[in-house]
């Protein structure tokens, strides 16, 4: 495994959305370039409001993306606990991406046959042969440590 960290300490969130933005512009633009796709995974909470304000101002085509979510919630699009919700009203009309870029889960499906339908449709974008490999995963973190839904001292992590 490579130890080559690099950690960025930045003096406000102005300078965390501007660097952000570059890293994503840099890293799609290279996918788009060498594969002619870059599939992006995405978690919910205030990184999307990060993308929505930095995203619009980056150069890349983007009928290239393909953007995913690491940990959805299995609730109507109108939830405010819809990642794709969140993400469809900051971004559709913000940054040229269609809807169907958008690779969401089936709300109206219970949890475990939305997480089949979900993998089938993953399925489609990558090879049969191997685990999916994104491009890029930005992953947010909350004030108490938790990432994609898995909360420090939950009974389900042990």
């Amino acid at each position: 495994m490579s130890s080559n960290k690099i950690i960025n300490v930045l003096p406000n969130e102005s300078a965390v959305i501007e660097e952000l933005c570059k890293l994503v512009e840099k890293l799609a633009n290279d996918a788009i370039n060498r594969d002619d796709i870059f599939k992006i995974g995405l978690s919910g909470g205030s990184l999307a409001t990060f993308l929505a304000k930095g995203l619009p101002k980056i150069a890349t085509d983007w009928s290239k993306w393909k953007i995913f979510f690491c940990d959805e919630r299995v609730v109507p699009i109108e939830s405010s606990d819809s990642n794709y919700g969140l993400y469809k009203n900051s971004l559709i009309g913000v940054v040229p991406v269609k809807e169907d870029q958008f690779i969401k889960i089936n709300p109206h499906l219970p949890a475990e046959e939305a997480a089949r339908d979900y993998i089938q449709k993953m399925a489609v974008h990558f090879s049969p042969d191997e685990l999916p490999r994104f491009h890029l995963l930005l992953l947010g973190m909350g004030p108490d440590g938790h990432t994609c839904s898995l909360f420090p001292g939950h009974r389900l992590l042990e």
